[in-house]
């Protein structure tokens, strides 16, 4: 193989283990390790370095054993309701996170006036998530709120919630609006089965039916 072309991808698989430990879900840094460190064996073994081959291949199958043990753990999902106006948790949730909300919910904030309908994402009995809603109607709530913790990102906590916790809420016969204009959390609604609806100004409309 060309030695320009052995570097470059070299380069690449280092970028890629670079990323990797970059990353807070961990599920998805050991993928992205995984990857990246196949490849960096691939090139040690290419070029005859046989120590950055050696490491290499056993950081990947310890990728591996972690996914596989990952893939098995059983989590536990549950909701529980709150009162955003008065719950002392749920305010210091806010205030830690705010920042982080603000990129994806950069209009968001509670009205003291607005009685809202709120729960916690529950997994291992760890609150990982917040959902507001707001009703518009006796048949449609507006979501107001769909923050999941950063090492949580994996959409399974929303699954849950909108799949079974609705149910535990008693909201299993309403609709959901929600609106963003932020790519990412676009692609998490239509993985929760919402679907587009409108535009208005760059800001899409996304509903699922109860």
């Amino acid at each position: 193989m060309n030695q320009s072309i052995l570097e470059i991808f070299g380069y690449v698989a280092s970028a890629i283990v670079a990323l990797s430990l970059m990353m807070k879900n961990i599920r998805r840094l050991r993928w992205w390790n995984l990857f990246g460190a196949s490849a960096f064996s691939l090139y040690g073994a290419l070029i005859g370095a046989w120590p950055v081959f050696a490491m290499n291949a056993f950081i990947a199958i310890a990728d591996i054993y972690y996914l596989i043990q990952m893939s098995r753990e059983k989590e536990y999902f549950d909701v529980m309701e709150v009162n955003v106006h008065h719950s002392d948790f749920i305010k210091r949730f806010l205030a830690y996170y705010m920042d982080d909300i603000k990129k994806f919910f950069p209009d968001f904030h509670l009205d003291p006036a607005v009685e809202y309908r709120a729960c916690l994402g529950l997994r291992d009995a760890r609150p990982v998530s917040l959902i507001v809603f707001r009703s518009l109607s006796e048949k449609e709530m507006l979501v107001e709120l769909d923050y999941a913790i950063p090492q949580y990102r994996d959409q399974k906590t929303g699954k849950f919630i909108y799949r079974e916790g609705i149910k535990r809420l008693g909201l299993n016969k309403v609709s959901f609006i929600s609106r963003t204009a932020n790519e990412a959390h676009m692609r998490y609604l239509l993985a929760l089965g919402f679907i587009k609806s409108d535009e208005r100004d760059g800001i899409v409309l996304f509903r699922k039916e109860g």
